[in-house]
C-alpha cells in the first residue's frame, strides 16, 4: 500500500480494474488500495506482472502483487503479499500493533517522511500521519532469495507486508 505503500506499490494485473467505491468497505481503505494500484501501474520503472485485491471483510483487504522494476540498470522482480487493516481509531491500531508478536522485529523508522518512499497515504489523506511505526525483518540474503517482512502503522491503518525479491 502502502509496499507497501513503501515496500510495495509495485505489481502487475491481468485484471487491471480499480476497486470501485462500495458501502461496505471502508471508504478511506479502499482509496489506499485504489491509490496504491495507480502508483504501481504509474511508475514508469515498474512493470506490473500481477495485482490482485481480495477484501477480507469491509476494513481488511489483502494485495498480491508481483512487480518487474529496473533499479540502476539492473531488473528485479519482487513479489508481495500485504493485508492492511482499518481500525475506529489510532490509538485501537496502536493496541494492535504492541500486542502483535515482534520478536524478531526492529523497530526501523518512526519518520514517514524520510521513510516512505511512495508517499501514498499522505496524497490520499492530505496529510502525514500523526503515527508511524515500522517494523521489519529480513531473511535470507540478495544472492539467494531475499524476504522482507514489515509491520507499519500509519495513523488508524496497519499494514502487514511479506515482500520477496
Amino acid at each position: 500500500m502502502v509496499a507497501s505503500l513503501s515496500v510495495a506499490g509495485c505489481t502487475s494485473n491481468t485484471n487491471n480494474t480499480a476497486t470501485s467505491p462500495s458501502s461496505t468497505h471502508d471508504a478511506l481503505l479502499e482509496k489506499l488500495v485504489n491509490a496504491s494500484k495507480q502508483y504501481a501501474y504509474g511508475n514508469a520503472s515498474n512493470t506490473v506482472q500481477a495485482w490482485d485485491v481480495t477484501w477480507n471483510n469491509g476494513t481488511s483487504v489483502t494485495i498480491l502483487e508481483t512487480v518487474k522494476t529496473n533499479s540502476n540498470g539492473t531488473n528485479v522482480t519482487a513479489s508481495s503479499n500485504e493485508t492492511l487493516m482499518s481500525f475506529p481509531t489510532t490509538q485501537d491500531a496502536t493496541n494492535y500493533l504492541n500486542s502483535f508478536d515482534k520478536t524478531n522485529y526492529s523497530l526501523t523508522s518512526t519518520n514517514y517522511t524520510s521513510d516512505s518512499g511512495t508517499h501514498v497515504y499522505s496524497n490520499v489523506t492530505g496529510h502525514d500521519p500523526s503515527v508511524y511505526k515500522d517494523y521489519s525483518y529480513t531473511e535470507g540474503s540478495i544472492l539467494s532469495s531475499l524476504k522482507v517482512h514489515e509491520i507499519i502503522q500509519l495513523d488508524n491503518f496497519i499494514e502487514m507486508a511479506t515482500v520477496t525479491v
